[in-house]
């Protein structure tokens, strides 16, 4: 597989990881049918399509929600896929929704933005490039800043401190630096990250060992650097996160290349 992912806007840097693109070979590999998922501190919207040329139908458009836990899920056959990622704090700000209702969720486009949907799904499948596509969807989340709500950003800050120390930080420091109570933290946390403290967590941590894992010559070293207690617990939850053990991870990486 062929991948790539496009940096967004400085407008919408706050809000988008970054965009993506993914693309199979269709002369050595037979059309992928079953959407994989791994545990992910963000929110994506997908577009798949029959391929990535400028006439190739889109198949499908889904909202995979974070989520702690892998899942499968049968779809249409496809080689074409391109992708936003949300940072899951923007769903309350964007959205006017709790991060927490799209823990889990793999639902069609359509149901999560209803008409909006649609004329995305249209606007997606006429479009004849991927830049043209990444212009429609940054226009699309331009167009939802103007009516933005205000956010939490004692909550931001603290979801961002976790993400900064690789899943690594003190969760009471992080509550009495937002002039909370541990019970009124948690709630918010959750609010807009989807996750109690210590669940996401685990995920940014499970993230920044898989980013990491090209610097390290094995994954004792890796384990440790991470804030792993020792190369088993983290291929135990590096298998209960993804699905895979680590090295199975990996060569599924390799074989898709």
């Amino acid at each position: 597989m062929e991948y790539r992912e496009i940096a967004p806007c400085n407008e919408l840097k706050d809000f988008i990881s970054h965009y993506w693109v993914g693309t199979w070979d269709t002369n050595k590999q037979a059309p992928t049918e079953l959407y994989y998922i791994t545990a992910s501190s963000l929110t994506e919207i997908t577009f798949a399509f029959s391929g990535p040329g400028k006439h190739d139908e889109l198949l499908f458009s889904i909202v995979q929600g974070h989520t702690q836990i892998p899942l499968q899920s049968p779809v249409s056959e496809f080689y074409h896929l391109i992708g936003v990622s949300l940072y899951s704090y923007a769903i309350p700000s964007l959205f006017n929704l709790s991060s927490f209702e799209l823990n889990q969720e793999f639902i069609p486009l359509t149901t999560f933005l209803g008409k909006d949907g649609s004329v995305l799904n249209e606007e997606m499948a006429l479009a004849e490039t991927t830049e043209q596509r990444i212009e429609i969807l940054s226009c699309y989340f331009k167009s939802l800043l103007k009516n933005r709500k205000i956010v939490d950003t004692r909550m931001i800050r603290a979801i961002q401190e976790v993400k900064r120390n690789n899943g690594n930080p003190k969760i009471i420091d992080l509550a009495v630096n937002s002039f909370l109570s541990q019970k009124q933290f948690n709630r918010r946390f959750k609010e807009f990250s989807g996750f109690n403290p210590k669940v996401y967590a685990r995920i940014i941590r499970l993230e920044s060992a898989i980013k990491s894992y090209p610097n390290f010559r094995n994954l004792t070293e890796l384990a440790h650097n991470i804030g792993y207690y020792d190369q088993a617990h983290f291929i135990r939850e590096f298998k209960e996160l993804t699905g895979f053990s680590p090295r199975e991870f990996w060569k599924l990486s390799e074989d898709k290349s």
